[in-house]
Parts: C-alpha cells; structure tokens; sequence
C-alpha cells in the first residue's frame, strides 16, 4: 500500500479545507468617543464576496448611482461584531443611520473594515505581505517527461 504524504491531497480535502476556513477577525483597539462602555468589545470581521456587492446594492440610488457614504456604512453594519460572541450590532437596515455616526467613529472603522477584507490595493498587497510562505513550496511545477516517469528497460 502507498502511503500518502501530507503534502499531498486530492481536490475534494482541499475544497473542504476552504470551506471550513474561518473569516479574519480584527478587534477594535481604541476608545469610541463618547461610548467608553464599548472599549475592548467590538471587532470587524471579513467580508465575503457576496456581501461586499450586497453592501453596493443597499446604497443603490434610484436613478442607479451608488452613495458610497451608505456603501461604506453597510460595509461597517455588515462586519461590526461583539468581539466575544461574534453577533453583529447592525442589520442590514440600519446603514442609512450609521452612516450619520460621524466620521470621528466612521473612518476609524471603516479603515479596519478595508484592512481586514482587503478591499483596497494597499490593503491587498499588506494582505499578500503577511501571508505565511509554506515550507518547500515551489511556485513552478515540473512534470516528469515521458522518459523518466517509465523506468529505463536496458
């Protein structure tokens, strides 16, 4: 029987080792004016593809430009969590009120929202920076040619 190495695995393990991956989570590390209560209990975590475009068609005007302060708004009620439970503060409705928040709490929040779900390219190439490399990988990948996969007969 051969045994497999750990390097090694077909593309279903892989697909689920994708679907099992938890989402980032950044905690909110300094003092909301006004709302100390909240020190050290909220957090930002990732949002997915599917939630980034959904936050585009909330703020979605009438005649089909996008207000990007309601964008960005329901980026934050998308990703605003209690950093022990993971429960979200805000529903999706909420975004037009958030976005009244101020920007002293908004932009704060909303940087972390882009640093944790890379939505800018800077915060993509930070992202890309601070992935760990594994071990022995090889970007390039060298088939055995025809000759070397059979052994050699003589």
């Amino acid at each position: 029987m051969k045994e497999k190495s750990r390097k090694h695995m077909d593309a279903l393990q892989a697909r689920a080792l994708l679907f099992q991956r938890k989402l980032a989570i950044k905690n909110v590390d300094w003092s909301i004016p006004q709302v100390p209560k909240l020190d050290n209990q909220l957090a930002i975590i990732e949002l997915g593809e599917d939630q980034i475009a959904h936050c585009s068609k909330l703020a979605e005007q009438p005649d089909g430009t996008i207000n990007n302060a309601i964008a960005g708004a329901a980026s934050i009620c998308k990703s605003l969590v209690m950093r022990d439970t993971k429960e979200r503060l805000c529903s999706d409705n909420d975004a037009q009120e958030v976005s009244t928040w101020g920007h002293s709490v908004l932009k704060p929040l909303a940087d972390l929202v882009e640093e944790v779900s890379a939505l800018s390219v800077s915060a993509l190439a930070v992202a890309k920076k601070s992935l760990p490399t594994t071990p022995g990988s090889d970007s390039s990948t060298i088939l055995p040619t025809a000759s070397e996969a059979t052994p050699d007969q003589s």
